[in-house]
């Protein structure tokens, strides 16, 4: 196997060209390098981006939207000062991902182009109306978090491009969030269930704005905008989440695995979802919990 260290993106996106589908791009290398010890992929030429520096940053401190470097580690986003400031509930979130020393060297653009469909952030960030900067040589293009996640880990790169950036909208002043996170075996920390929910109220106390989103049971996170949609204009209650996490539970379709059952996975994510709007409309704190 051939290793290449590329110094620029420039000159990532030209390997990228030369190399095709024989190459694998590694980033932390926190999920790469344990599909090859199974042997479950065996790339001919690795191209890792170790020393391209240009994509470690985390720009946060002006009024537009925080800007993350596809390098940027999930430790350095968990520990950064303004980035819990503006994202508590993302930076919570990353606190629950694996451990200290995953944490320390998985990437954000590495763990979303992983597209893993029992992890973490993808649903929290789908929330927060997250997209993913993508480059190749000669162009760029910018996709919705929603677009750029296809499959189980699948995404809309071509073997020709590089996720450079993810950008994420500053969240309203009065908007709570949470993520729930519930772990069915004690062996590991995947979720058998997630559900990360975002809500916005107005001046009266009407909602102006609902997202729920659903991770570790089907592809990619699952949404329902028609659903969150409808309820602008409605005093946030109990008896509307039931309604919501009702229609979740309905329409979700979900995996069956050794974390739980498609059925189990349908009354969780009812009765999570329920809970997670249930805490973004009575809390004043935005956070995440393991259950």
């Amino acid at each position: 196997m051939r290793v290449h260290k590329p110094q620029s993106v420039a000159a990532t996106l030209q390997l990228l060209d030369e190399t095709g589908d024989e190459s694998k791009v590694i980033a932390g290398g926190t999920a790469l390098m344990i599909m090859m010890r199974n042997g479950l992929l065996l790339p001919e030429q690795l191209i890792a981006l170790e020393c391209l520096s240009e994509l470690d940053y985390i720009h946060a401190d002006s009024e537009g939207p925080i800007r993350l470097g596809a390098l940027t580690s999930l430790k350095k986003m968990q520990s950064c000062p303004e980035l819990r400031r503006s994202l508590p509930t993302l930076t919570a979130t990353l606190g629950l991902v694996a451990n200290h020393r995953v944490r320390q060297r998985a990437t954000i653009g590495g763990n979303l182009s992983e597209s893993d469909y029992a992890s973490d952030p993808p649903a929290v960030l789908t929330t927060l109306g997250c997209r993913v900067h993508i480059a190749s040589t000669g162009s760029q293009r910018v996709l919705p978090l929603s677009e750029f996640l296809v499959d189980y880990y699948e995404n809309a790169l071509e073997h020709n491009e590089l996720v450079t950036e993810v950008e994420i909208p500053r969240p309203s002043p009065t908007a709570r969030t949470t993520y729930l996170k519930y772990v069915s075996r004690s062996a590991e920390d995947r979720p058998c269930v997630g559900v990360a929910a975002y809500a916005d109220t107005d001046s009266s106390g009407r909602l102006t704005d609902v997202r729920v989103a659903v991770s570790g049971a089907t592809p990619t996170p699952f949404t329902l905008p028609s659903v969150t949609d409808d309820c602008r204009g409605a005093k946030p209650d109990g008896g509307l989440w039931q309604e919501v996490g009702a229609a979740y539970g309905a329409a979700i379709e979900p995996i069956d695995d050794v974390r739980g059952s498609a059925d189990y996975r349908k009354h969780l994510t009812t009765v999570l979802v329920r809970r997670a709007l249930e805490t973004v409309s009575s809390s004043g704190e935005n956070g995440a919990s393991r259950l």
